[in-house]
């Protein structure tokens, strides 16, 4: 098991948003403190300052991981540590390119991520930073991570990169045997959520047939 439970709080998450860090190939303070997990240049996972739980619930918590502009609520990130002085366009991948290695890991993490709180492997909730945009519509102010793989130059792109990222996860999670790793449990704060709408439109439908037959009887 890459990732181990203790670093997986029993909290329930709606997405899991992958980076690179733009920095070297080992974890700084300051990358610790951005994300709840990072990978460094040699597949080495390491664990980031914020817990999982502070960007649970339905408001972020003091502490959280502010990975993603406008997008940390229920959200997970994960960061390769690499890229440092990469240029867009023409791509250069600077002094610090993203490692197969770390790739390999990130694939892994995601996988047993995905299983521990039940998050289905789709475009909306396992995605790249430079998807969010495009694909969840919350501007992120140009940020490019992760559309190119160093170590493969024909992909090319968020959508190519997050694709790839997408079938390996989803390889991993079917392939070799997943780690016995036990889901996260339903949220109280969300069944007393959905209770509450559930009563709420029971009281409504029933406030409108009580009107519709006095509607009747005045009528008549």
């Amino acid at each position: 098991m890459a990732i181990p439970i203790d670093w997986m709080p029993d909290v329930p998450m709606q997405r899991i948003i992958c980076h690179w860090t733009a920095g070297t190939h080992d974890a700084s303070e300051s990358d610790r403190q951005a994300y709840h997990f990072l990978i460094e240049g040699n597949g080495r996972l390491v664990r980031g300052a914020p817990s999982v739980a502070a960007n649970s619930g339905r408001r972020v918590k003091p502490g959280h991981a502010a990975h993603t502009l406008n997008c940390n609520q229920g959200s997970i990130g994960i960061s390769l540590c690499c890229m440092g002085g990469a240029e867009q366009q023409p791509f250069r991948p600077g002094a610090y390119p993203m490692t197969r290695a770390q790739w390999d890991m990130l694939t892994v993490a995601v996988a047993e991520l995905s299983k521990r709180y039940r998050i289905k492997v789709a475009r909306r909730t396992v995605l790249s930073h430079a998807e969010v945009e495009s694909v969840l519509g919350i501007e992120q102010k140009g940020k490019w991570d992760i559309s190119r793989l160093a170590f493969d130059a024909s992909v090319s792109g968020a959508a190519q990169c997050g694709d790839r990222l997408r079938r390996e996860v989803t390889a991993a999670m079917a392939g070799a045997p997943m780690p016995d790793i036990r889901p996260v449990s339903p949220d109280v704060e969300q069944l007393i959520e959905r209770f509450g709408e559930m009563i709420g439109r029971a009281i409504a439908q029933g406030l409108d047939a009580l009107i519709r037959v006095l509607g009747k009887r005045f009528r008549s």
